[in-house]
């Protein structure tokens, strides 16, 4: 482990250590809260994180990975009941967590019929609807509906964060005050959370649930409930491993990964064979359809030269704009290509369409409309560089890594370059040299037998997952 992360994971033991006996319905509500989220707003904090002398002012020291797993592993398995019979004819429940579960809606209708599935939602926002359908014609269900007032245990148990965190003044975290609100705040929903679920799953016939992520408080409540019914969880992967906070620690039952790079991943931080399972995700079922537009309409759309190479650029927002100018300065003046960029998420035209003659907007076009009219992708480290490649596109990536980084890109060698300049070199050479396009191919479809096996649909997959999980249903 680097310092950032030693010090990242202390200070999360120490937080789970600090205030373990803060519970509501006999659940320790530090094991389910967002934990960055605490400290949001305490920025001396997060510089802190990087600092060899901050762990001098935490109480513990985290150096394997597997103890701190562990100790989630554990917690899940005490609230796991296996002797509770299951509900007759349940369905599956899709739980869209900050909307990163993104089923497309062709497969979603295709896969889970209404009568075999529903949708889990938080707050009913503007329907009046007791029973509205969705967009892919499945019934939402809606978990405020299933909440009690609570106001009385709620105070109960702030009141006894601000007792223990006046025990813990001189803390790095316990001790700022804008932790007290943040955690305050956390601790009424995750109450409310925990009475809303368990209303909710004694009501409804619920066979298996299948989030986006287990990440945030209000899906890892849901999840640690589920096990107390003993219904059975599948967490999707919502984007690759580019930054492990994200991943851990591993809640549900099984992790449906993209590939291998994801099982031994979770295997070398302690999580058992079972636990993962190669799934892919059905939206990557799409990348591969039909074009839905010609690349003649999509040139005129774009303003594109024809005669010339597209190289698709992902941006996101501001960040590394100045590796991106010095990439684009490195093409200005070739008169070869049009450079396409798409931002994420915003949809309007990026900034550095105003400074490039060659470099156009993407006009708001779907990544899966773009890729099959593209030569090239040039991306930073995300899960656009895994599409494209399903997609059979050559990718070049620059490697600005998180203190957290996983390492993903790893084994794609020198396509993935921490320079511009060397960046737009390697693009250069991938148009000119027959040897070089060889040489990219091959160690795409290397990378791609381990991150991302297409053996079937994930679709299919998925639904043969849930299938297997749900077996003897109704069964103790």
């Amino acid at each position: 482990m680097n310092t950032f992360e030693r010090n990242f994971w202390s200070l999360y033991v120490d937080f789970l250590e600090a205030f373990s006996e803060v519970k509501y319905k006999g659940i320790s509500i530090p094991y389910l809260c967002h934990f960055r989220s605490l400290f949001t707003n305490h920025h001396e904090l997060k510089q802190n994180l990087s600092s060899e002398s901050f762990s001098q002012q935490l109480y513990q020291t985290v150096q394997d990975k597997k103890l701190f797993q562990q100790r989630f592993t554990e917690f899940k398995k005490m609230h796991t009941n296996n002797k509770v019979k299951r509900k007759a004819n349940g369905k599956v429940a899709l739980y869209n967590a900050a909307n990163l579960l993104r089923f497309p809606i062709e497969i979603t209708k295709k896969h889970f019929k209404p009568e075999h599935s529903f949708v889990i939602r938080d707050i009913r926002g503007k329907t009046t609807s007791p029973r509205p359908i969705t967009a892919e014609g499945l019934p939402a269900y809606f978990l405020i509906d299933y909440d009690e007032s609570i106001d009385h245990h709620v105070e109960l148990i702030q009141k006894q964060v601000a007792g223990i965190i006046e025990k813990h003044k001189k803390h790095p975290l316990f001790g700022h005050p804008t932790f007290k609100e943040a955690f305050n705040a956390q601790v009424e929903r995750i109450a409310h959370r925990i009475i809303e679920s368990t209303n909710m799953i004694k009501k409804l016939p619920i066979s298996c649930i299948v989030f986006s992520s287990t990440h945030y408080y209000q899906s890892r409540t849901l999840a640690i409930v589920a096990a107390r019914h003993n219904i059975p969880t599948i967490c999707m992967q919502h984007g690759i491993v580019g930054s492990e906070n994200g991943y851990m620690p591993k809640i549900a039952d099984v992790d449906a990964v993209y590939g291998h790079f994801e099982v031994d991943w979770f295997k070398s931080i302690g999580v058992a064979d079972d636990g993962v399972k190669v799934i892919g995700h059905p939206r990557f079922d799409l990348i591969n359809k039909e074009a839905t537009i010609t690349k003649e309409t999509l040139t005129k759309k774009l303003g594109l030269d024809p005669k010339k190479k597209n190289i698709l650029l992902i941006v996101r927002g501001n960040a590394y704009i100045k590796h991106w100018r010095k990439l684009l300065d490195e093409w200005d003046g070739h008169d070869q290509y049009n450079v396409i960029i798409k931002d994420f998420p915003a949809q309007t035209p990026h900034p550095l369409t105003e400074n490039y003659d060659f470099a156009v907007s993407s006009k708001g076009y779907h990544l899966y409309t773009l890729l099959p009219h593209v030569d090239v992708v040039v991306a930073y480290l995300s899960t656009v560089g895994l599409e494209a490649m399903i997609a059979g596109k050559p990718v070049f990536l620059l490697s600005i890594p998180a203190p957290t980084y996983s390492g993903y890109y790893d084994r794609l060698g020198q396509m993935v370059q921490k320079e511009p300049v060397g960046l737009a070199n390697l693009v250069n050479r991938y148009f000119v040299s027959e040897k070089f396009r060889a040489k990219e191919s091959s160690k795409r479809k290397k990378f791609l037998a381990y991150a991302y096996p297409n053996v079937k649909s994930s679709g299919q997959r998925l639904i043969e997952l849930i299938a297997e999980m749900t077996k003897g249903q109704g069964k103790a």
